[in-house]
């Protein structure tokens, strides 16, 4: 399996340093270009064989809203995940508005960031269960969001499609279960059965997709 090609833009050295080490340590991932702001990723020399640019807020000269734009203009098939302290709503929409492909919070795990990075490139977008729900829906409707599935042909059975309803109305596993009549193990294995078959990691990707599919309103 090819490597992925990994570029950093973060302005702590330290912090840096410990990412770049870690992310070495994936089996199929390769960091190739380590920056402390967005404008040296943009004008190091592996640029060209980025496939995913993992980039900081916020740094001087040229931060991760502004490298998000460049980026999309002069790299468009590099995939950007935002890395930040800040998780207000209307920070991860601007970073999506401008063409970051991933959010992740500088406190996420390692196995977070593994996923992250997979799912933009098979997927186009990635956001965990801590991103509202219903702001995925609404960048999604507004058109501002068009994630990529691993096939348009895919078939749900109705026992699925109300599964994915009544996730899209914020109802537990238990809930499901107790409103379907059927055992929280069972609706846990449709819904792992769902994901695999869009190629999604989480709840908010079969959103994503039942939303895109007209499955479910938004």
């Amino acid at each position: 399996m090819r490597k992925i090609n990994v570029g950093i833009a973060e302005d702590q050295e330290i912090f840096r340093s410990a990412l770049g080490h870690l992310l070495n340590s994936f089996s199929n991932v390769r960091v190739v270009a380590m920056a402390e702001n967005g404008k040296i990723l943009l004008d190091h020399a592996e640029i060209d064989n980025l496939d995913v640019a993992i980039v900081d807020y916020k740094m001087p000269i040229m931060g991760g809203i502004e490298t998000s734009k460049a980026l999309k203009v002069s790299h468009p098939k590099v995939k950007i995940v935002i890395l930040s302290m800040f998780e207000d709503e209307k920070f991860v929409e601007k970073a999506i508005e401008n063409g970051a492909n991933a959010y992740l919070s500088k406190d996420d795990d390692l196995e977070e960031l593994e996923h992250a990075i997979h799912s933009v490139l098979e997927n186009e977008y990635y956001f965990n269960d801590r991103i509202s729900k219903l702001f995925i829906k609404s960048m999604i409707s507004k058109g501002k969001i068009a994630p990529k599935f691993v096939s348009n042909e895919i078939s749900f059975s109705q026992m699925e499609i109300s599964i994915l309803d009544l996730i899209s109305k914020e109802f537990t596993t238990h809930e499901i279960a107790d409103k379907l009549f059927r055992s929280s193990r069972t609706i846990e294995k449709h819904r792992t059965e769902m994901m695999k078959k869009t190629g999604t990691r989480n709840s908010v990707g079969l959103l994503m997709y039942g939303i895109k599919k007209g499955l479910i309103k938004p």
